[in-house]
């Protein structure tokens, strides 16, 4: 009996190390071990701060961006900008897609970028009552990622998560590579 015991307890620590639990609005970075998980759980978070989908509409995902130089963005950037934008269709959410012949988009080779400080436009173009932008952030061990949702109908932020992931394996290959720490 003890040796079920303690079988079922090495399992269910094993089984732990996946999880992600959440405190306030941020995730933990010791939580951080899959990009894709962290955004997911980030997504539902984000989403669960505004509870009505009728409210949120339709959605433009922009592409998460450097906070030092918000023009530029990397493979990283990119990646959590593809899981929040899957995690959102998954919960059934209507994401648009973006075109490049907008004048306050820039769809480049590195994603897609917002240039208007007139968020209402996007409701013109797109039909678009809700966008998430982001950043994100190096430091050292870690990178630092900030979410928001903002409405497109009085630029007012509906909801915001931010999350940390540890610079290390398959984050450390998707960011730029020198790694600019500033």
């Amino acid at each position: 009996m003890r040796a079920v015991l303690l079988g079922a307890t090495a399992l269910s620590v094993m089984f732990s190390g996946g999880c992600h639990s959440l405190r306030g609005t941020a995730l933990e970075p010791e939580m951080s071990s899959s990009v894709r998980q962290v955004t997911y759980a980030a997504i539902d978070q984000l989403i669960a701060q505004h509870p009505h989908k009728d409210e949120i509409g339709r959605l433009l995902v922009a592409t998460v961006v450097d906070l030092n130089d918000v023009n530029r963005t990397s493979m990283f950037g990119r990646q959590v900008t593809e899981y929040a934008s899957a995690r959102l269709t998954q919960l059934d959410y209507d994401v648009i897609h973006a075109t490049v012949r907008q004048d306050h988009m820039l769809v480049r080779q590195d994603g897609l970028f917002l240039l208007s400080r007139d968020i209402r436009n996007l409701v013109a173009d797109y039909n678009a009552k809700s966008v998430v932008v982001g950043t994100y952030g190096i430091v050292n061990d870690f990178v630092f990622v900030s979410l928001k949702l903002v409405s497109t109908v009085d630029d007012s932020t509906l909801a915001a998560i931010d999350f940390t992931v540890k610079r290390e394996g398959s984050v450390l290959e998707m960011l730029p590579a020198s790694g600019a720490i500033r």
